[in-house]
């Protein structure tokens, strides 16, 4: 499979639209694992996605369901955002806590879930606080620096030319479209 696009092309792939209204669940290949990676800002050119280790092999084995398709990392950098590192340890607190909820399998189901949403960190860490662990602001941008020290994240930028890629991207438009529609429809009910 060609990885790489026409020079002329390059600037036109940095100017399409960019997509992180809902993250593409995707496994992916390291070390003869398979492993999960939330692809954000995507687009039919390819994604970006955080992981905690670094990965030095440009050709990135990818798949959705039983569709297999190959990518590029075409940039790395270490990641230095508070934003990302506060949403992981807000999703592990939260797995934590769902792990603690055994006679409870509906909100621990509805836990599990919650993680799977990306964003939500203020709604999340309420919900965390109902849950009896209410972390201070000044408490949490100290584990926030100490995950970084421990356990720095780094960020990927990849490129995908594929044909099952781009259907990929155009069924996550159709459910998040959908979704949308519902939610706004539901919205305009509540109101009256």
């Amino acid at each position: 499979m060609n990885h790489t696009l026409p020079e002329d092309t390059n600037a036109m792939v940095r100017n399409k639209d960019r997509y992180s209204h809902i993250s593409i669940r995707l496994r992916f290949r390291v070390n003869d694992k398979w492993e999960t990676l939330d692809a954000l800002e995507w687009n039919e050119v390819g994604f970006n996605f955080y992981h905690v280790h670094e990965l030095h092999d440009p050709v990135l084995e990818l798949k959705r369901g039983i569709t297999r398709l190959d990518g590029t990392i075409v940039w790395r950098s270490p990641n230095a955002n508070d934003d990302v590192v506060l949403a992981t340890l807000v999703n592990e607190l939260i797995f934590a806590k769902s792990k603690d909820l055994v006679n409870n399998v509906a909100l621990q189901t509805r836990l599990i879930k919650l993680i799977r949403v990306t964003g939500m960190v203020a709604e999340k860490r309420k919900i965390l606080a109902s849950l009896g662990l209410d972390i201070a602001d000044k408490k949490m941008a100290e584990m926030i620096a100490q995950r970084k020290q421990d356990r720095p994240m780094f960020h990927y930028g990849v490129k995908v030319l594929s044909n099952a890629w781009g259907e990929i991207v155009e069924k996550a438009f159709n459910v998040s479209s959908v979704l949308i529609s519902l939610e706004k429809w539901s919205n305009a009910l509540t109101r009256k």
